[in-house]
């Protein structure tokens, strides 16, 4: 594994369950947001635990967090999501529909009802799924130039892991499910609805479809860093260890290596014994990563909530916010892991009059690129995904001058569009 510092558009953190991901995650989103970065911070932790660090309440949409102008939270939640993309998925293959194929057919069914029983509604979730449905709504918002990063905590090392293998668990998962309707044929339609049942069915084709594109942003540098989280333990230490070599067959890039709650050292007997089991973990991680970024954190006297304590974790693994940068080019920042850093939008009037709005379109390509007005409002798309800006002016697309190039999109706006004669 070699040290590459990739742009951190997408930044997330993994590691052993307890080890600390949410507070680091947090942490580095309040140092960035405090270096004048519009920073996202996402959880998919069904325990909320990120809206807990901030002490407020956080929702399925971009929440600004109290006291930081450039910061907002979301927690996700993948069962709801689960719900939304296939509302009727339960009823359908959910318990009761063998009684209904015998009640109208007469029996003779024993071949679908057998496919059928065997699959609950509980079961649609299989571990690997709910993580998978987090990064797909994860997604929409790493591609809006809004956010300049987005930082997301994970779920545990294990079940992060099992995600990147996902898209070849949904062609087994989906073509049973593909397989049930093609048995059912009239009868699932007489049931349901032939509408419901081809939107079920165009629905799981587009679930493998971003599944599958979700794990190609994750392996792009362009894209997305992963910081490995741990503590100086004999476990966390042998998880760490797996976890970065699954990483790399994967094609993550491994940004850094956070070892947190390190014991400090103080005189006393068994704060001391404590600290020389630590150093040995410790050094036994740098070997392992020795090509790989390190951070340390010290364990401190409270437990870690509210955004003041976030600050001094923040300043601790980063350094001082830095100032902001004011235009496209990517800037390094951090002092124990570097991460390079560049905005996602930049608007700039001219001396003339002109409003020249850059975009950071990661990995588009040109023909995925779509442009509309209203009002004073830009919707930029990639592959369909729109992104919104306010640009404070008429923004009608026939007057704009629109260039792509090294993955920004830069608009030209006049000082009056012109309007169609």
């Amino acid at each position: 594994m070699w040290f590459r510092p990739g742009v951190a558009r997408l930044l997330l953190f993994g590691g052993k369950g307890g080890v600390g991901k949410t507070t680091t995650a947090c942490a580095t989103a309040v140092w960035l947001a405090k270096s004048g970065f519009r920073t996202l911070v996402v959880s998919s932790d069904p325990a909320h635990s990120t809206g807990d660090s901030f002490e407020q309440e956080l929702g399925g949409e971009p929440t600004k967090i109290k006291g930081f102008e450039q910061l907002w939270g979301l927690e996700l939640d993948p069962e709801r999501r689960m719900q939304d993309l296939m509302p009727k998925m339960s009823e359908a293959f959910g318990g009761g529909v063998s009684n209904q194929l015998s009640a109208i057919m007469g029996g003779g069914t024993e071949d679908l009802e057998q496919e059928v029983s065997g699959l609950k509604a509980g079961e649609l979730m299989f571990p690997g799924l709910d993580e998978g449905l987090a990064f797909d709504q994860l997604l929409r918002h790493v591609e809006d130039p809004r956010f300049d990063v987005v930082v997301f905590d994970t779920a545990p090392t294990g079940h992060t892991l099992r995600f990147l293998a996902l898209p070849e668990i949904l062609d087994s998962w989906t073509d049973r499910l593909l397989r049930m309707m093609r048995m059912s044929g009239g009868i699932r339609s007489l049931l349901f609805g032939r509408k419901q049942e081809e939107e079920m069915r165009d629905e799981l084709e587009r679930l493998k479809r971003r599944i599958s594109h979700v794990r190609r942003v994750l392996a792009s540098e362009s894209h997305a860093t992963f910081m490995l989280v741990t503590i100086a333990e004999q476990m966390a230490v042998e998880e760490s260890k797996r976890a970065a070599q699954a990483l790399d067959e994967f094609g993550i890039h491994l940004g850094g290596l956070i070892i947190n709650r390190i014991t400090p050292d103080l005189d006393h007997d068994f704060l001391q014994s404590r600290r020389k089991m630590e150093l040995k973990h410790i050094h036994r991680l740098m070997g392992i990563f020795r090509e790989t970024a390190l951070a340390q954190i010290p364990l401190e006297m409270e437990d870690i909530h509210g955004t003041a304590a976030l600050e001094k974790i923040g300043t601790c693994l980063h350094g001082p916010a830095s100032d902001p940068p004011h235009s496209m080019d990517p800037v390094m920042r951090g002092t124990q892991i570097p991460l390079q850093l560049r905005r996602g939008l930049v608007q700039k009037l001219s001396n003339e009059g002109d409003l020249r709005v850059q975009i950071h379109l990661p990995s588009a390509k040109k023909e995925e690129v779509g442009l509309r007005g209203e009002g004073s409002k830009l919707f930029v798309s990639v592959n369909g995904v729109e992104a919104e800006i306010d640009v404070g002016r008429p923004a009608k697309v026939d007057g704009i001058v629109a260039t792509f190039s090294d993955e920004i999109l830069t608009l030209t706006l006049p000082p009056s569009t012109p309007t169609n004669s």
